[in-house]
């Protein structure tokens, strides 16, 4: 039976113990409902709503601005009008330069062979009418151009 009432006593002691924690924790949610905590939940809302606006009217701001800055990229010009216009210009110039100097490059060759066949022509007369002024000289030359074919014959 001792131990009984030892148990008990220890099972009166825990339950008063409860009893003061109860008592602290009803007081402690009082005061956390109390008017002060209320006033000051609504002091945050409030200046919550306000960063808010804040934040919304900012932001308003720089959707605007960055639009304006998108319609003044679109209408920017990258490379400037007469920037592009020389650079045409230039290039037309070059292939017309390059197409010239290719066609006189073609006509220097046609222009050799025909300056080749005129001068076969002025050369064969102007020594027909020098071998007729000196006919001992054309015998000689007879005679050398004999003696040149035989060497390529043998």
């Amino acid at each position: 039976m001792a131990r009984l009432d030892e148990i008990t006593e220890l099972l009166t002691d825990e339950l008063e113990g409860l009893k003061q924690m109860l008592v602290k924790l009803e007081q402690l949610s009082k005061e956390l409902t109390g008017s002060e905590t209320v006033q000051d939940i609504s002091l945050i809302r409030n200046e919550l709503e306000e960063l808010k606006r804040t934040q919304e009217h900012h932001f308003q701001g720089q959707d605007t601005r960055t639009i304006q800055i998108e319609e003044q990229f679109k209408k920017s010009q990258i490379i400037p009008e007469w920037l592009l216009l020389l650079v045409c210009l230039i290039l037309i110039i070059s292939l017309s330069i390059s197409g010239y100097l290719g066609y006189q490059v073609a006509q220097l060759g046609e222009e050799k062979e025909k300056a080749f066949e005129e001068g076969k022509v002025v050369i064969s007369t102007e020594l027909n009418s020098y071998f007729k002024e000196h006919p001992d000289i054309y015998k000689g030359f007879l005679e050398w151009s004999k003696k040149e074919v035989k060497p390529d014959q043998k």
